[in-house]
């Protein structure tokens, strides 16, 4: 007996790009392990790794006509306004050259960016090879730390570089985690793969914990309550297990000064009472006197930004502007950020700028949302995959959204790329999901036997008074 097969719902052959462009995207997820891997900071410098695999891929999709479509979509519209609002603050900024550096040094690259991770991830195979690569990225820096990283006022960080500090190292290595869970729970992925993935999610936590960094601790509370909302109620309860279980080996293992650090978040000064020695003492009071500093800091953003509503004081320029204030005011300064990126926006950029920032935040929450719920829909594995990739770009903007309360990293390029992949992934991901509908609004109603169509088999019944005919 031949069984009929059934129809199942596959995804289409996705047309692949041109040969540039495709190499330009080999180049660009080359890009990405080395920039949030850190590696050629510390080995092999003199190679500009991330510098010629950023201008290769930038020339691939400038030659392939990409970049302008990738402006031309909503989140482009809003780096297009970001970019020309930087430009017009460069005049009335209090330090004219300061914010001109900021602009062509930091922010233009970051630009750059947005414009590569929009134009050459055009397949969902694409996006999910490009967000693999931020995922190994972040765990070989987090391994990089382990190795290189040395204990500093009982804080894990480099000596010198990007990851000099601890507060960047965690922030990097939060980023990375949703991708390498992605890999971890994408099937079509190797068990060598998904395993590596596996120890690296595993290095990223220690990293991330023995960094001491608060904003880390609290997004990575954040990733944990996401997915343990998306979880199956037996996923539910193995993540329950697994915290108990880390949260008693976080108690055992980590030295105490670093437990008291995590819980100075809630017990604020009264955590100097349980220092154990003078040393944690010193390590304790320096947290303290942190979270103070920072505060005093939020006061003095907030003035600035209602002070200056429309232009704010110049891009990058809140340092140099307080340390002018407090110097006539008789105070000590010490050219500090805003340590809060939605505060850098409005005291440095103005109100504008900031409406402007946050919406490009939301109109990637929102275009990877409605794509999650679409893409869940679909009983198929095609569509699962897409419903996982549009939730690990999400939760890593939710962890970026959080920190950044904490951290002051506007120009930076992190936003920038993760809004561009959003892009990417939101037009690849509904072009698969229509071809995916359309395949099985169109699929045929007969089932297929040798590949010849026949009717569906049906119980015979004898009409009445008919007797059997054969042998007896």
């Amino acid at each position: 007996m031949i069984a009929a097969p059934t129809y199942a719902l596959t995804a289409p052959p996705e047309i692949e790009p041109a040969p540039l462009l495709k190499f330009s995207f080999y180049c660009f997820c080359i890009f990405n392990l080395a920039y949030y891997s850190r590696f050629f900071e510390w080995q092999l410098w003199y190679l500009h790794v991330p510098l010629v695999t950023s201008s290769i891929a930038l020339l691939g999709a400038a030659m392939e006509g990409k970049l302008l479509s990738t402006l031309g979509s909503k989140i482009g519209m809003c780096m297009a306004a970001l970019t020309v609002l930087y430009a017009i603050n460069v005049p009335f900024s209090s330090w004219m050259a300061g914010s001109f550096r900021t602009f062509t040094q930091e922010w233009l690259k970051s630009l750059t960016a947005f414009l590569i991770a929009g134009a050459l991830v055009t397949t969902v195979r694409h996006c999910r090879i490009s967000l693999n690569s931020i995922g190994f990225g972040a765990g070989m820096g987090a391994v990089l730390v382990i190795w290189k990283g040395q204990i500093i006022d009982g804080r894990l960080a480099m000596g010198h570089g990007t990851f000099g500090n601890a507060n960047e190292i965690a922030f990097d290595v939060l980023l990375g985690l949703p991708f390498l869970t992605l890999i971890v729970l994408d099937g079509k992925s190797g068990k060598l793969k998904r395993l590596l993935a596996f120890c690296l999610i595993g290095a990223s936590v220690v990293t991330l914990i023995r960094t001491g960094s608060r904003t880390g601790i609290i997004g990575f509370a954040v990733l944990c309550f996401l997915l343990f909302l998306r979880a199956s109620i037996a996923g539910k309860a193995a993540m329950a297990f697994v915290a108990i279980v880390f949260v008693g080996a976080v108690m055992t293992i980590f030295p105490h000064a670093l437990k008291e650090r995590y819980l100075s978040i809630f017990l604020g000064s009264n955590v100097m009472e349980t220092a154990q020695n003078n040393a944690e003492a010193r390590q304790l009071d320096y947290a303290v006197s942190s979270s103070a500093a920072r505060r005093r800091l939020l006061m003095n953003a907030i003035k600035v930004s209602i002070s200056h509503p429309v232009f704010g004081v110049g891009i990058g320029e809140f340092g140099s502007y307080m340390s002018g204030v407090e110097k006539l005011e008789g105070l000590h300064s010490g050219w500090q950020g805003t340590h809060n990126t939605y505060l850098q926006v409005s005291a440095e950029a103005g109100t504008p700028a900031l409406i402007v920032f946050v919406t490009m935040m939301w109109l990637s929450f929102k275009g990877l949302r409605r794509l999650y719920k679409r893409a869940d829909l679909i009983a198929a594995p095609e569509g699962r995959d897409i419903a996982n990739m549009a939730f690990a770009l999400n939760a890593s903007l939710v962890a970026y959204a959080v920190c950044v309360t904490f951290d002051y990293v506007a120009y930076s390029a992190t936003l920038p790329v993760l809004a561009g992949f959003s892009v990417a992934l939101v037009q690849a991901g509904k072009t698969s999901l229509d071809a995916l509908e359309q395949r099985n609004n169109g699929a045929p109603q007969v089932q297929l036997v040798n590949w010849m169509p026949v009717n569906p088999a049906r119980r015979w019944v004898r009409p009445s008074g008919v007797r059997p005919t054969g042998p007896a």
